[in-house]
């Protein structure tokens, strides 16, 4: 029987987490339907994959001139009315989403299935999502505290989601449009860190940036930046000009990342690329533990320990069979790693029954492991 979906997307990350698994859905003859909010490239993502879609907030979230705080209780009840608004008196099966629709579908009685794969002492203002979600979807590694019995541990990372071999496939071609000389390259990601769970944190400042970019032209290599704040002039010409759709190619063949982004060191380590993270919530997210320490995929520096930041690029730029190395790493987790995006859809198309045999069985996902 065929299902209606909402999915509730409030973050380019769960775009590249869900999109496989809205296009199997819709393929199979399910209709899903698309809410956003306006943040970062999110609302160009969508344009492209040439989805219909509505955003119920244009002109973003954020609010200038109040304290984190406030804006986000004022935006808590924002968010619930305009989504009560859209959904109106439509009917769903199933409700998917890592932000408030959880509140919705509580009171509608609509099992909402929530993501995230942040720990809960990392972003401690989840736990109002997590008291409303039916069922918590979790890397397995990741701590949900109180509500570890709502999860639904997945053996993975959300990366994976649109980022496994079965469904990503690296094309040079897409490189060569924004560095046709064919040089070697590397990227650095910054992000704005002005979530309310980013409260107090830091990461790259421009003086860093100044610094890694001279390390990295030494090699001979370029350099490009992808910015979620605002570049001073002086970095414009390093921005990189790419689709970004396409961004995870350009992730792909870089020889190295560094990065104050969770989300874009995940990528670049589930695709096998090196990567620094440089920031405050080292130590505190499970799922970059695993990929930093279990699997050597990247390396994760505080902000409180800057020379190992410089001595750490140092070590990687001269190490002339890196990328070799890391392809050998990146085989290992995926061995062990399931096909987010299977696991998604088989789990989506009956959910109710399949929770049942995934409580009773959760080995049942390993048949979602293939590299």
């Amino acid at each position: 029987m065929k299902k209606n979906y909402l999915f509730f997307i409030v973050h380019p990350s769960k775009y590249h987490v869900f999109k496989n698994t809205i296009n199997i859905l819709k393929s199979q003859g399910n209709s899903c339907d698309i809410v956003i909010t306006s943040k970062d490239v999110l609302e160009q993502l969508i344009i492209n994959e040439g989805w219909e879609y509505t955003n119920i907030f244009p002109e973003g979230r954020k609010i200038k001139g109040i304290p984190t705080k406030i804006g986000a209780i004022y935006n808590t009840f924002r968010t619930i009315l305009r989504l009560r608004k859209y959904i109106g008196k439509k009917t769903y099966d199933l409700f998917v989403t890592d932000d408030l629709l959880v509140v919705n579908g509580w009171f509608r009685k609509i099992p909402t299935l929530l993501f995230q794969d942040d720990d809960i002492t990392a972003v401690p203002e989840s736990q109002l999502l997590f008291i409303f979600a039916k069922r918590i979807i979790s890397p397995s590694v990741s701590n949900m505290g109180r509500f570890n019995v709502k999860k639904i541990p997945f053996l993975g990372f959300k990366e994976l989601g649109g980022l496994h071999p079965n469904r990503f496939k690296p094309d040079y071609q897409i490189v060569k449009r924004f560095n046709p000389s064919k040089q070697k390259y590397f990227i650095i990601r910054l992000v704005s860190l002005q979530a309310t769970h980013d409260t107090g944190k830091k990461g790259l400042t421009d003086e860093d940036v100044i610094k890694i970019i001279s390390l990295l032209e030494r090699t001979g290599g370029k350099v490009f930046i992808t910015s979620e704040r605002e570049l001073p002039s002086k970095f414009e010409p390093y921005r990189i000009r790419i689709n970004p759709n396409d961004i995870a190619h350009a992730l792909y063949y870089a020889e190295i990342l560094i990065s104050d982004s969770q989300t874009m060191s995940a990528e670049a380590g589930v695709l096998g690329t090196p990567y620094i993270r440089y920031n405050d919530f080292v130590d505190k997210i499970s799922y970059l533990a695993d990929l930093e320490h279990n699997y050597n995929l990247g390396i994760g520096i505080k902000t409180s320990d800057k020379a190992t930041l410089f001595e750490k690029i140092e070590m990687l730029i001269n190490n002339d069979n890196i990328k070799l190395d890391w392809e050998k790493k990146r085989n290992k987790m995926l061995n062990e790693k399931l096909d987010l995006t299977a696991f998604l859809v088989w789990l989506f198309v009956d959910f109710e029954s399949r929770i049942v045999e995934f409580d009773r069985n959760p080995d049942i996902q390993k048949q979602f492991i293939f590299n």
